[in-house]
């Protein structure tokens, strides 16, 4: 009796687990998405935006660090500085990994349109999506410190 009920709370768990993060949407950068008034959050590190340049019109606010570490919850006050849970958001770094990561963290905390940009800035050039040059003071990206 005791394993059918840690079998039964395991699977209730699972699926709990699954249905969270079956709220995160995944897309690549294209063109419909950029016109579609999603705002676009590019999570990468400064040094990553002057490499590959930037989506024109996007918010930058780096959530890893360079040297991999992160506050979930300084990112998350920064954030909500720009959008509120209840907006559509992309959230994009360079392949897909830590903005999917990033995308089910904001699920979990209350945010309720959330798309992971499928294969990141890497896919979206590929694609034939233009980035603009990051400089500090581009007007068309808003770099948050």
């Amino acid at each position: 009796m005791r394993i059918l009920i840690i079998t039964v709370s395991i699977l209730i768990l699972s699926s709990l687990a699954a249905l969270a993060g079956s709220q995160v949407r995944y897309a690549p950068l294209t063109p419909e998405l950029l016109s579609s008034g999603v705002k676009i959050i590019d999570i990468r590190t400064e040094k990553e935006w002057r490499e590959t340049g930037v989506v024109k019109g996007a918010l930058g606010l780096t959530f890893f660090r360079e040297d991999k570490s992160y506050d979930a919850d300084a990112f998350l006050a920064r954030l909500k500085r720009y959008v509120t849970p209840n907006e559509r958001i992309a959230i994009i770094c360079r392949t897909g990994n830590r903005s999917d990561k990033v995308s089910r963290y904001l699920v979990h905390h209350g945010f309720t349109s959330v798309t992971n940009v499928d294969g990141g800035v890497t896919r979206a050039k590929e694609a034939g999506v233009r980035l603009v040059p990051y400089p500090q003071d581009n007007a068309s990206f808003t770099a948050v410190r």
